[in-house]
């Protein structure tokens, strides 16, 4: 009974001098001393918030700057699996066609083009990555399939220049391939190729292929015959001229174009 009496004692005590506290801050009595406190301990709490900012930031910025790089990598591991599996549908399709075989073949990546600029002007020359540590000649066709791409008119020890059949300096001797007519396919520049020189007794037609009719040298470098050069898609043939001319239309889109292949001999 008498420790039940001590502790009330006590407690009570206790709460009184807890009031009394109460009031003096609400009197601002201690507010000095709040105040002071406050001084003391404001640097202690703004280095300990600045200390686990920066360890906060440190760390968000390593996970940043880690993810960042896995990303990178990712993406190029993607890349060159799609360019890998592109290479493989490429060369499938090449050595699919019977014609030219494909052991004659040099295949090159094409890695610039000098005067394409897209909605501007279309592909003249291909730079391709092959060059005479590969084979590479000038005079060599440049084939997709069988279809006639250009020829090889530069090359250094690992690169290789290509005109096309649409640029303005090419010319090749062809042949329709329905009637037979010999004529001279001419790259006339802006993706364009004529037949002309076709006599006026020979019957050219449209929708008719125009093909190499071969041009081999001793060596087996050139072109050889039954190349598609295009589709004849306009015959202009006036009775007052010596020859007459069809307009030829590639059937390759040569903007779309990322693999090649060069023939090393026939």
């Amino acid at each position: 009974m008498q420790k039940r009496q001590s502790f009330l004692y006590i407690f009570l005590a206790f709460l009184s001098f807890s009031l009394i506290l109460f009031f003096l801050f609400k009197l601002l009595v201690f507010k000095p001393v709040t105040s002071l406190t406050q001084n003391i301990f404001a640097p202690i709490q703004s280095l300990t918030h600045n200390l686990f900012g920066s360890i906060g930031e440190t760390f968000s910025n390593s996970t940043v700057k880690k993810l960042r790089e896995e990303n990178l990598n990712l993406s190029k591991k993607i890349l060159d699996q799609k360019k890998i599996e592109a290479d493989n549908i490429a060369l499938r399709d090449q050595f699919a066609v019977s014609y030219p075989k494909s052991t004659n073949l040099i295949a090159a990546a094409i890695i610039g083009s000098p005067t394409f600029i897209p909605g501007i002007s279309l592909p003249e020359n291909f730079i391709l990555n092959k060059g005479e540590k590969d084979g590479v000649r000038i005079g060599q066709a440049v084939i997709y399939k069988d279809n006639l791409v250009g020829r090889i008119i530069e090359f250094s020890d690992n690169l290789s220049k290509v005109s096309l059949i649409t640029n303005s300096d090419f010319s090749i001797t062809a042949q329709t391939m329905g009637t037979q007519s010999v004529g001279v396919a001419k790259g006339q520049g802006g993706g364009d190729i004529i037949l002309d020189n076709v006599l006026l007794s020979q019957s050219i037609k449209e929708d008719d292929f125009v093909i190499t009719k071969g041009d081999m040298d001793a060596e087996g470098l050139g072109f050889p015959p039954s190349l598609i050069i295009g589709k004849i898609v306009s015959v202009n043939k006036n009775p007052s001229d010596l020859f007459q001319i069809a307009k030829v239309k590639s059937l390759l889109d040569f903007t779309k174009l990322n693999t090649v292949y060069i023939v090393k001999s026939f």
